[in-house]
């Protein structure tokens, strides 16, 4: 449903359900009201048409008040029902960062947005804003809760979001990260050598960045345990495809979409139990291959490990099996689609700008750095723990900051009110950052349309880091797998450099739609060998 056509149609069933709604409570009211008059039980009659207009009215007024209460906020005129629904889905449901940046356009840094009557009004930002890192901020996780609701992904703030962070932020450090690179590499390397075989222009390029991606997370986490699964890809990625979709679906539409489309709703249940079958079959595999009773068998110190067989006394020993499963389902979901979409875009620019492509192959050739905290290379395949050269992570940072994965971020206080460029943002609303127009802001990056890898080096402007943009989110909550998203696509792209010059073609056309992160329908470029 990307289509501004069936944006249109879905517009309208929306207005029809809430004006019906609102009939139905006033039809009952006056009925309700008349009932009594006419001599019925004044006892039953009276009370229920009072409760009926009573609600009724809280919900207008409520609506009206969340109006007035941001009317100072430069924004476009909302309706009643929908508030600024239409504006945001102006390019479609899939082009919502695409509205979005024109309306940032049309009225300034700061734009006031209302959804649908009974959501969460919204203020989008065109910078990134020191209050997005303070503590008191939570991260809006409505839509992420109705399907993924034990994973962090999906749980608020609190006890068990501070429990699953502990667990897993560990084996997700740079050092942890560094200390497997040899996975990553290993994945690089089956890749680069299909391409290798392919001459020119590679069709399904975008089909196996994509497997990349959903392969070389899976591997990361999951070891060997993954390989034994033997899951067809295509089939994989279109469950956890299924799931992205249907969260991205419900974050920005009436609160009852869950309800009034069956069949969305039985397509992403059947791939939640897809997909989490996976991961209870990983799981179970790894209480098979490494048992408990056996010391001959040396445990390996892997997240995975920690949330088959938790240590007694540990946090994720707590933790319910669908803890478990969702926090798995979780970590590969937020990672497919996003570092696929950097790659790709990673190539265009290269292609598009040979003299940075050439600096970044003689980065890509130079003799690699062991990765920090590692025995050097992997004990079976020998494939050693080489840190990326810098310049490849500055192309990485350069790709995120001009095309970042997950276009918008969103957070909100609870009970404070936020300060913004002079204007007070109520408590309640959400907070939202606009990750496209952030990375080209004028007021932070020099040339902020250039591609200009160097302005991350230690020789680049203070103020043009990763703090500028904020790509993995900020606070508490920022992405919990970024340092492996860096290595991922670093090392990828240090595979590729070295063995192969990249041309843009001119003749593809290439068609994004964005659920959470965005989804590219080709890559333009041809890979040819060196």
């Amino acid at each position: 449903m990307s289509t501004t056509r069936d944006v249109g149609s879905l517009l309208t069933l929306y207005r029809a359900i809430y004006a019906a709604g609102v009939s139905v409570a006033a039809l009952a009211a006056v009925a309700a009201a008349g009932w009594a008059l006419g001599g019925g039980p004044g006892l039953v009659a009276w009370p229920v048409a009072a409760v009926l207009a009573a609600a009724l009215l809280y919900g207008v007024g409520k609506r009206a008040a969340e109006f007035r209460s941001l009317r100072h906020v430069p924004g476009p005129k909302p309706a009643f029902f929908l508030g600024n629904m239409a504006d945001l889905l102006a390019h479609g449901h899939g082009g919502r960062d695409r509205a979005l940046e024109a309306l940032h356009e049309r009225h300034g840094p700061v734009v006031r947005l209302h959804l649908a009557w009974g959501s969460a009004p919204l203020v989008s930002l065109s910078y990134a804003s020191g209050n997005l890192g303070r503590k008191g901020l939570d991260s809006h996780r409505r839509a992420d809760g109705t399907v993924l609701s034990r994973s962090l992904m999906g749980v608020p703030g609190g006890e068990l979001h501070r429990s699953h962070r502990q667990t897993i932020t560990p084996h997700l450090t740079k050092r942890s990260v560094g200390e497997r690179t040899y996975v990553l590499r290993e994945m690089a390397a089956l890749y680069v050598e299909k391409w290798k075989h392919i001459d020119g222009v590679h069709d399904g390029l975008q089909s196996d960045l994509r497997d990349w991606s959903v392969g070389c997370l899976s591997a990361f986490l999951f070891g060997d345990d993954w390989h034994a699964q033997d899951v067809d890809m295509k089939w994989y990625y279109g469950e956890l495809a299924a799931i992205e979709e249907e969260v991205s679906f419900r974050a920005f539409h009436p609160f009852f979409v869950r309800w009034i489309f069956p069949s969305r709703r039985a397509r992403v249940n059947a791939a939640y139990r897809n997909v989490a079958g996976v991961m209870e079959s990983v799981m179970r595999h790894r209480e098979r291959s490494v048992p408990d009773s056996c010391p001959a068998h040396e445990r390996p110190q892997d997240l995975l490990d920690q949330l088959v067989r938790p240590a007694p006394g540990s946090e994720a020993a707590s933790w319910t099996e669908k803890d478990r499963v969702e926090e798995l389902m979780s970590l590969i979901l937020g990672g497919a689609d996003p570092m696929s979409y950097v790659i790709s875009q990673a190539l265009v620019l290269l292609a598009k700008h040979p003299e940075v492509q050439q600096k970044a192959q003689e980065a890509a050739g130079r003799p690699a750095a062991v990765a920090v905290g590692t025995g050097g290379a992997c004990p079976v395949t020998g494939t050693r723990n080489e840190a990326p050269d810098p310049y490849i992570l500055d192309v990485v940072y350069e790709t995120l900051r001009l095309y970042p994965p997950v276009p918008y971020s969103a957070k909100f206080s609870p009970d404070r009110p936020v300060e913004e460029r002079g204007l007070s943002i109520p408590p309640g609303t959400v907070i939202m950052w606009m990750k496209n127009v952030v990375g080209r802001n004028k007021e932070t990056f020099e040339d902020p349309d250039g591609f200009r890898p160097d302005r991350f080096s230690a020789q680049g402007v203070d103020r043009d880091t990763l703090n500028s943009f904020l790509p993995f989110g900020a606070g508490p909550r920022h992405c919990v797998g970024n340092r492996l998203a860096e290595r991922q696509c670093a090392v990828l792209l240090t595979e590729i450099l070295r063995n192969f010059d990249i041309a843009h073609d001119d003749n593809v056309k290439v068609e994004f739609h964005s659920t959470i992160s965005v989804v590219p329908s080709t890559v333009p470029v041809s890979l040819i060998a060196r």
